[in-house]
């Protein structure tokens, strides 16, 4: 078999010029630095060609503080996103944390299109069933969802990328077990999102979650809310304590959020006693802390 300059520099001992081994002594952190920006430039770019593809409004929180942490076009419209709970029990902070960045890109006027909510029947007997009056109470209208529960994780899966790649829907919630959605499972859910132009969002039920394929990873915990002020022994709105712990093109970041069903949107907690990570902020008014009795909600 004849062998080409490359074959043959390989064998007489010489180095390829093609592909230049990298020798432990080295210092790795510049080629590190290099691999990085290299990375960022062909993320910024394609998140520039996607948003000049597409005319829709950009998927945002609403919220200066936390869209800084996103590229420039936002959260991806047509991909994959993932929430784990904080802590064992925070699935359903971890569900309407998920909901809620949902409902953001339903309030999209040109966005018509119903969410797809796919449960498993074992965090269903956990944690609970949906509540269609709740759901409503958080700002998901009932025409505007369709829920599904079944038992084998594979097939949720199944149906998940189903539906993505259908582009029936303009998001698809779905219980997730680490186990099960790997790396190679959540970026078929990936590409089957990129090919029906629709938003999927997985929601762990454990904080172990292993690596995905996801454009944005979060961690949600409940925290107590407090009471308004018409009313003190009534529960306050739905508040979580977010990280965001991984954003292409981004940088992570953490927040204790409220989320107002009114207006679709999030606002920050103001004066949070027990983790200040923004203490006194407040978009609505001047920096006050807030004083009431503590209630779970979320």
């Amino acid at each position: 078999m004849r062998m080409g300059p490359a074959h043959q520099a390989a064998r007489s001992g010489d180095a390829c010029a093609a592909a230049t081994p990298f020798c432990p002594g080295e210092d790795a952190t510049r080629l590190l630095d290099t691999l990085r920006a290299h990375i960022a430039r062909l993320e910024q770019g394609h998140a520039q060609f996607e948003r000049q593809k597409t005319r829709a409004q950009p998927w945002l929180t609403g919220l200066a503080e936390i869209d800084r942490h996103f590229p420039t076009q936002g959260l991806q419209r047509s991909g994959l996103h993932d929430v784990s709970p904080r802590a064992y029990g925070d699935q359903p902070a971890a569900m309407g944390f998920a909901l809620a960045l949902a409902l953001r890109r339903l309030s999209d006027p040109q966005e018509r299109r119903p969410l797809l909510w796919c449960r498993l029947a074992a965090h269903e007997r956990e944690h609970g069933r949906l509540y269609g009056h709740g759901l409503e109470r958080l700002g998901l209208p009932r025409h505007r969802f369709v829920t599904i529960t079944l038992k084998k994780p594979a097939s949720l899966l199944w149906t998940m990328e189903e539906a993505l790649k259908s582009g029936a829907v303009a998001a698809v919630l779905g219980d997730a077990e680490a186990a099960h959605a790997d790396l190679t499972t959540t970026r078929r859910l990936s590409l089957a999102a990129a090919a029906g132009k629709c938003a999927a969002i997985l929601t762990f039920a454990r904080p172990d979650a292993t690596a995905t394929a996801s454009h944005t990873r979060w961690t949600a915990g409940a925290v107590p809310s407090s009471s308004p002020a018409h009313d003190t022994g009534a529960p306050g709105a739905p508040c979580w304590n977010i990280e965001l712990t991984r954003a292409r093109g981004g940088r992570p970041g953490a927040w204790t959020l409220e989320w107002h069903h009114a207006q679709s949107r999030f606002s920050l907690v103001p004066g949070f006693s027990r983790r200040a990570i923004h203490p006194g902020t407040d978009q609505d008014g001047p920096e006050t802390t807030r004083q009431g009795p503590a209630l779970r909600a979320g």
